[in-house]
């Protein structure tokens, strides 16, 4: 009886530790994958996030990211968003990873 106990437990432990582990390398190769793409618009507002009016009349809301100069941006710049994420997306909200100034046409 006590071998089976032990057995069972033993058993028990391994299977906490395996499931662990594999939970570790899903969320590392989870953040590797993400894509980024570009999006064009006026800057409406600037602040702890960025809203932008993009060209086809969307507004859209962008977390920055750590290389991107908030001081450089003002209301009414024309600019490219690099972005990572979904957008319209509220949680997570896009990451914008670089805010480059477009000549306004």
């Amino acid at each position: 009886m006590r071998r089976l106990l032990t057995g069972i437990l033993a058993a028990l432990m391994l299977l906490t530790l395996a499931a662990c582990g594999s939970g570790k390398t899903d969320a590392g190769s989870g953040g590797k994958e993400e894509d980024s793409a570009t999006v064009s618009g006026v800057v409406n507002r600037t602040g702890d996030f960025l809203v932008l009016l993009t060209e086809d009349g969307a507004y859209q809301v962008f977390d920055f990211g750590e290389d991107v100069d908030q001081e450089s941006l003002e209301e009414g710049d024309s600019v490219t968003v690099t972005y990572t994420g979904e957008l319209g997306s509220e949680d997570p909200a896009p990451v914008a990873v670089s805010v480059e100034k477009t000549d306004a046409a």
